[in-house]
């Protein structure tokens, strides 16, 4: 059993001088399957971070936008009356403006598409907010929840406000976006890593002092190295929540690990012999 794969490999992982002297053992295709293995349990934390995101800032989709925002916009909202959520607005309104920005009132969606129709801003109509950094890329967030625009008391409570609905609106698509893009960062990371360490590794084979043959070889050995750094990496994340951290963890833990292989087997067949 213990021959197996992939149980073969934890086992030669959780061994320094395992992870030098069984540096033939896994097939090409086992290399790739243990990548893929390394790269998931990197993904774990971060299903259990996003599945548990409740928020997210607009200021980090349209930060232009955001901070155009002042207390002048706070208190024309707070004249408007509601119904609902629902805004009662029945003209047109320019709250503030320049070259590439506008905040506004508007009735209606088309207004409120004219009144953009050259410049980034926000437009807040009866029934939705009207928003984007230019005219081709502007998002149509309806007013949801229990809390009307016209009803917040500063700056920061309507950011959080449109924050909020944006978010519960968008749920799916966020998270699923963050996934992507985190779940890429450590994929390329985890590939930098390997190969990377796994060349300049193999260059151990021009002196006759390594056993180290050939880059398949090096790379056996990096993959046997980042086993037990991406374990522990792994926790580290799922307690941290962190990506960075958790990156950081496996990075500096490998380099341990590979000096940790170094110092019992000095990458020499005949030192482990003799040893």
């Amino acid at each position: 059993m213990a021959q197996v794969f992939p149980i073969n490999y934890f086992i030669t992982a959780f061994s320094a001088v395992k992870s030098f002297t069984q540096r033939q053992y896994l097939k090409h295709w086992q290399k790739l399957v243990v990548m893929i293995l390394l790269a998931s349990l990197m993904m774990i934390p971060l299903s259990f971070q996003l599945g548990r995101t409740t928020g997210a800032d607009l200021t980090n989709y349209v930060p232009e936008v955001m901070d155009y925002i002042d207390e002048s916009v706070v208190q024309e909202l707070n004249t408007l009356d509601n119904s609902g959520t629902d805004l009662m607005i029945t003209e047109e309104k320019i709250i503030k403006e320049n070259d590439e920005l506008i905040i506004g009132l508007a009735p209606s969606t088309e207004a409120a598409e004219t009144l953009l129709s050259d410049r980034g801003g926000i437009i807040y109509t009866s029934d939705q907010t009207i928003f984007g950094e230019d005219s081709s890329s502007l998002f149509y967030q309806p007013y949801t929840g229990d809390k009307a625009m016209n009803e917040v008391e500063d700056v920061g409570s309507l950011k959080t406000l449109m924050s909020q609905q944006w978010f519960w609106s968008n749920r799916t698509s966020i998270v699923l976006t963050n996934y992507i893009q985190l779940s890429a960062l450590i994929i390329v990371s985890l590939l930098l890593l390997v190969l990377g360490s796994s060349f300049f590794l193999s260059f151990m084979r021009k002196n006759d002092m390594y056993d180290i043959n050939s880059y398949s070889e090096a790379l056996t050995i990096v993959l046997n190295c980042l086993g037990l750094p991406t374990l522990i990496a792994m926790v580290i994340g799922l307690i941290s929540g962190n990506p960075t951290t958790m990156l950081t963890v496996q990075g500096l833990l490998f380099v341990l690990m590979l000096m940790w292989v170094y110092w019992k087997t000095h990458f020499n067949d005949t030192y482990v012999q003799n040893k």
